[in-house]
């Protein structure tokens, strides 16, 4: 499978999807490295056991189909599939979390769908949404990384233990015990205190105010952002991934972000800075721009990301889970067909007939 060509010297030049996807992990490499700078081993056992189970199960399926094997496993997707689904997961999750989530990715998503190419919705999102409903305490606890100063005192023993070989009552145990000592700041990511607050906004309580002090308390996941703006930038410079898809998830979310600011007033959170709040650049540049789920067309591919940025504002404001990227995608993926349908450009030698 081909998706574009660059000419060079008068040459062009054929990107497979082995280098496309390789292309995309290397983009990656800059945010994993922040993210194991500030949560330690943990985020890196989880991309690994993440990207080893996917692996195993697009084995063991296309055992099962008798496929050649060296079609799909050069392309790279499954392990690119673990790598974005070991960075969705908490840090500290548990280690068949991880598991699970690459089964539902690879085996129901992708292979039952017919493989690379033919899935609907995008696989690692897909496996993040079926574990958040399934294990939603698990899911959205990201007390042991609010809380940085107590997260140095964990040694890399620590870490596995919590990981492997903690049973699942006394993994609820620890997650208690630490949001005493966390001061009670718990859930996932500064987006759940934002959320919260413009709940109680709507019952006349004071709004949350963005000072320095959150700002220090939160630079964490600002940095990590950064660090996947980075990469995103760096797929639209070699121009493998489409610029509309993630220029219109920004633009409407900063757009809302300063409806909510300027006229609401729900929450004084400048509006650019809500974009380095949970998981929004890696969703906007790296998983709602898989080509394989995305819409074919260009002005498609704005409405798609148009929507995926609605949508994105709705649930973290109005919605249950405080970081909406997965919802968002997997709900934009389903009208795709619709999107490509009506958006089909101009025949040439027929006329322009729109919504037809």
């Amino acid at each position: 499978m081909d998706y574009r060509y660059t000419k060079i010297n008068n040459i062009y030049v054929c990107r497979s999807t082995n280098h496309i996807m390789l292309l995309v992990i290397c983009a990656l490499v800059p945010g994993i490295i922040v993210e194991c700078y500030y949560f330690k081993i943990a985020i890196l056992i989880q991309v690994l056991l993440s990207v080893i189970s996917s692996i195993i199960f697009e084995f063991i399926f296309q055992k099962l189909q008798k496929e050649k094997l060296y079609i799909n496993f050069f392309d790279v997707s499954s392990i690119l599939t673990g790598v974005l689904l070991g960075l969705s997961l908490p840090a500290f999750s548990p280690w068949w979390i991880s598991i699970i989530g690459a089964f539902f990715s690879i085996i129901v998503t992708k292979k039952l769908y017919g493989g690379l190419g033919n899935n609907i919705f995008n696989p690692a999102m897909s496996g993040y949404a079926i574990l958040l409903i399934s294990f939603p305490i698990i899911m959205t606890n990201w007390s042991f990384q609010n809380n940085l100063e107590i997260l140095n005192m964990f040694s890399i023993r620590d870490i596995m233990s919590i990981i492997f070989f903690t049973n699942l009552e006394d993994y609820y145990e620890i997650i208690s015990r630490f949001c005493e000592a966390s001061m009670f700041i718990t859930q996932a990511t500064p987006l759940e205190h934002i959320r919260i607050h413009n709940k109680n906004s709507i019952i006349s309580v004071s709004p949350v105010v963005f000072s320095l002090d959150n700002f220090l308390i939160y630079r964490h996941w600002i940095l990590i952002n950064i660090s996947f703006l980075f990469g995103g930038v760096f797929l639209l410079i070699k121009k493998i991934i489409c610029w509309r898809i993630s220029c219109s998830i920004l633009l409407c979310l900063i757009i809302f972000y300063s409806i909510d600011f300027f006229y609401l007033k729900h929450v004084q959170i400048f509006p650019l800075i809500q974009l380095f709040l949970g998981s929004t650049m890696i969703g906007a540049f790296f998983i709602a721009t898989d080509p394989v789920t995305t819409s074919i067309t260009k002005i498609g591919r704005i409405i798609f990301g148009s929507f995926i940025g609605i949508l994105i504002w709705i649930i973290r404001n109005f919605g249950g889970y405080p970081d909406a990227i997965a919802f968002s995608v997997l709900l934009s993926n389903s009208i795709v067909p619709l999107i490509d349908y009506y958006t089909q450009p101009r025949i040439y030698g027929k006329n322009k007939k729109w919504f037809l």
